[in-house]
């Protein structure tokens, strides 16, 4: 039996133990950066719609169904980011309300 093989295993165990712990010193900042993709994200969906939704209403050749597709989509990530802000506030409140 070798010792040093066991001492090489802990080594790696130990690096990758570690490696976590570097990753978790900003969750703030990945939380931030989660919102705003999602921001961009409905924002796109949202220009999306409303320029088929402009071309339909001008008589472009747009199909109906693409156009309401579209306009579903954008729909609801509208609805889903209005819960995350009601959330949002409501954890806020909650905080508020706590005594120190």
């Amino acid at each position: 039996m070798s010792i040093e093989a066991i001492s090489a295993l802990t080594s790696v165990a130990a690096s990758q133990s570690a490696a976590p712990l570097s990753t978790a010193a900003s969750p703030q900042a990945d939380f931030g950066r989660m919102l705003g993709e999602g921001i961009a994200k409905l924002d796109t969906s949202l220009q999306a719609a409303d320029s088929q939704l402009r071309a339909m209403a001008a008589g472009k050749d747009v199909a109906v169904h693409d156009v309401m597709l579209s306009m579903e989509q954008a729909r609801m990530g509208l609805m889903f980011m209005v819960e995350v802000r009601n959330r949002a506030v409501e954890a806020y409140q909650e905080l508020m309300r706590m005594q120190l």
